[in-house]
């Protein structure tokens, strides 16, 4: 069984991010739905709209009071899931889990369609999102990367370290020079090239 390549360092610093986004997730997503659930007993919904707006989301502020609970309500339950995916992922990454391989994949997606929704809500800051969830999908579709979850083959020097071991034994059998000796076929010594007698039993060459 061909032994496990030593894990990536981007692969464990994306393990490290996925960790702490998946706390952070879990705790934007509990906060957006208490809010979700008290919105309409807050402030008016002027003030709602105003406050939206300076957080980013303008997009939002021209709802009505029930819809934007309704919306706020549904994105914090997709941020509490998406901080359970991402727990999970990070915690795979560490281990090499082909399954969190795939699951990193589909949450990359998900969190790019996400951050796509929040700019067409008016929340252009979410390009960097959209870009940062590219370039992990980038580096998740790596050789080395994927090979050390399972999902390919090896990328190492373990085949160029089978070959040297030929070469080795090989070199055994060669002269200083690289020729191949010649063996005496009266007593079996080897011999160096253009000798024309064995100096073990005398016999010609």
């Amino acid at each position: 069984m061909q032994p496990k390549p030593p894990r990536p360092t981007g692969v464990t610093i994306l393990g490290i991010l996925s960790i702490l986004g998946g706390i952070f997730g879990l705790i934007g997503g509990f906060g957006l739905i208490a809010l979700g659930i008290l919105l309409g007993t807050l402030v008016a919904s002027t003030e709602i709209a105003n406050a939206l707006a300076q957080a980013g989301y303008p997009g939002l502020g021209g709802l009505g009071v029930g819809l934007l609970a309704t919306v706020v309500l549904l994105f914090g339950v997709i941020v509490l899931l998406l901080g359970i995916l991402y727990l999970a992922v990070g915690i795979g990454y560490f281990g090499g889990k082909g399954w969190s391989w795939t699951l990193g994949v589909i949450v990359s997606v998900i969190y790019i369609v996400f951050a796509l929704v929040q700019i067409a809500f008016g929340n252009f800051g979410s390009i960097v999102s959209v870009l940062i969830g590219l370039l992990i999908l980038y580096y998740l579709m790596r050789p080395h990367v994927k090979a050390f979850f399972g999902k390919g083959p090896s990328v190492g020097p373990a085949m160029g370290s089978g070959m040297m071991t030929a070469s080795t034994m090989g070199s055994s059998m060669a002269g200083p020079t690289g020729s191949t000796m010649v063996r005496c076929s009266n007593c079996g010594t080897n011999v160096a090239p253009g000798t024309t007698k064995c100096p073990a039993c005398g016999a010609a060459l």
